[in-house]
């Protein structure tokens, strides 16, 4: 016998204890295999994938939205959220917008008119006299604080055409339901709680220091809302509105630490009351985290 052939025959005596080996464990598998297939189907368990129970909000409108202001977006709630509806002072985030989108000064002084000194009064804080003189800062913290009235229309006064501007941006951002009448927010303003995400999304991607004034711990004592919302979050910021007509109106924006790239954007829109807009954004942010 050749030595190529004794080689051959020893590899193949070698090799015999592996290949019983894997023919073992093959028909192991193909047992354990048939085993599962055979048990009867009424034996299986068949676990449902988890579910919210349905949210009922008493409001108009609402709408909650997760994204990352880019590519991202998902829509998590939303309760006719393109039907237009009076925005109450949630007007005077796009009052604050033209102010930061024409590069005006913060610190640059404005003179209080007797037109501006004469708009219809808010219930706390922010109504001034004219003649006195405050920084556009100061205007922008009392009108998205505690949505002055007087200091909305006295930033407006700064800014040809104020108005159209508005209009304006709101078509540039695509909100197809909105129409500004007056920089204030009084009843013949009116948007869609869609378009106000668009509206939000811009703002905190282009000039954040918006929300950044819009929560602001209040000088006085204030509940404007914002700080009646437990959230173990972080709170970005937001607005408040309410008239008779509009009902109660909330912005509410808070991200989670750990995706600190995503933005919860939440909007209440013609809740029945002041206190009601509140706790129908709690129950919205509740059974969003839930």
């Amino acid at each position: 016998m050749s030595k190529g052939l004794k080689i051959f025959f020893i590899s193949l005596f070698l090799s015999l204890p592996f290949w019983w080996g894997i023919n073992l464990f093959n028909e192991k598998l193909e047992n354990y295999i048939l085993a599962q297939v055979s048990v009867p189907i009424e034996n299986i368990i068949f676990v449902p994938p988890k579910r919210k129970p349905p949210l009922f909000l008493n409001a108009k409108s609402a709408i909650s939205v997760k994204t990352d202001l880019e590519n991202f977006e998902k829509i998590l709630f939303a309760k006719e959220e393109k039907t237009p509806l009076p925005i109450a002072s949630l007007t005077k985030l796009m009052t604050a917008l033209v102010v930061f989108e024409e590069g005006y000064d913060l610190n640059e002084k404005v003179l209080i008119s007797k037109q501006a000194a004469s708009q219809e009064d808010v219930p706390v804080f922010g109504n001034l006299k004219e003649g006195e003189e405050l920084k556009v800062e100061e205007l922008l913290e009392l009108s998205l604080v505690y949505s002055s009235n007087d200091t909305a229309f006295a930033l407006s006064e700064k800014i040809p055409n104020f108005v159209e501007k508005m209009n304006n941006l709101a078509k540039k951002l695509g909100m197809e339901n909105t129409h500004f009448s007056n920089p204030t927010g009084l009843d013949s303003n009116y948007s869609t709680a869609k378009d106000l995400v668009k509206l939000t999304k811009y703002i905190l991607k282009n000039h954040p220091q918006i929300f950044e004034i819009s929560r602001r711990a209040p000088k006085y004592k204030l509940d404007n809302g914002i700080y009646s919302i437990f959230l173990p979050k972080e709170i970005i910021g937001g607005k408040t509105g309410y008239t008779p007509e509009a009902g109660g109106c909330l912005l509410f924006i808070f991200r989670d630490e750990k995706e600190p790239n995503i933005f919860y954007i939440n909007l209440i829109l013609g809740a029945q009351s002041i206190q009601g807009r509140v706790e129908e954004m709690q129950k919205l942010v509740d059974w969003i985290l839930s």
